[in-house]
């Protein structure tokens, strides 16, 4: 009985990333209908919303027995050991998978760095922060998590969190597609693409130069502080 539990936590974290990814990739899509302020509105939006949708799932409402309204008690699942963040997040406890990601992140945990990222991205369990943000997909994406680069290359084109900077999100944008496969890598490198139509000759060369840099360098030069 335990091992079945165990396997269907370990599947409800992997839906659990996915999802995240799904988040992302539909911020992208949703980029080029919406503009200026509205793209930031609609990405936050969209991460909520996919995360409540699964969540939703966790979280069983009792009927009242009276006319008096009871409130919906979440449902706590047995965690997966060193998985308790994910937990939280099932459950819609924003605020406890913060800090429970937070401790992990600060050991170099590659996933809840992202996470604590996206999290602070989103001002959801902890006050939005663009820089703090930044800190975190910054650790990630050194160390090779794909949607941390990808967060990062459209921090740096947006100007979330640090002066607007093309040549960096481009580097980003293509160490990004490096590490993905699929429908990811096409969308990145969609995203790429379509920032360059913005840059003179010079800025992508410059962006070429350092990107192969990065990636000979296994991601220790790639003009980060």
């Amino acid at each position: 009985m335990n091992c079945v539990l165990r396997d269907s936590l370990a599947t409800n974290v992997k839906v659990q990333e996915a999802a995240i990814r799904l988040a992302l990739a539909s911020r992208s899509a949703s980029r080029e209908m919406i503009r200026m302020k509205g793209r930031d509105v609609m990405r936050r939006l969209v991460l909520a919303g996919v995360l409540l949708l699964i969540h939703a799932t966790i979280a069983t409402a009792v009927e009242p027995l009276t006319n008096a309204p009871k409130p919906v008690i979440p449902q706590r699942s047995i965690p997966l050991a060193g998985e308790e963040p994910y937990e939280a997040l099932k459950r819609g406890d924003y605020r406890v998978a913060a800090g429970l990601f937070r401790p992990q992140a600060e050991k170099g945990d590659v996933r809840a760095q992202y996470n604590l990222g996206l999290l602070y991205a989103s001002g959801l369990g902890v006050m939005q922060d663009n820089q703090a943000a930044l800190k975190w997909h910054r650790m990630a994406a050194g160390q090779g998590h794909a949607g941390a680069q990808n967060e990062l290359a459209q921090m740096y084109a947006k100007g979330q969190g640090v002066q607007p900077d093309s040549v960096r999100a481009y580097v980003w944008y293509s160490v990004a597609g490096e590490s993905s496969t699929g429908g990811s890598k096409t969308e990145i490198m969609k995203d790429r693409d379509h920032m360059a139509k913005r840059m003179t000759p010079a800025q992508i060369q410059k962006a070429e130069d350092l990107t192969k840099q990065c990636l000979e360098s296994q991601l220790k030069k790639c003009g980060e502080k």
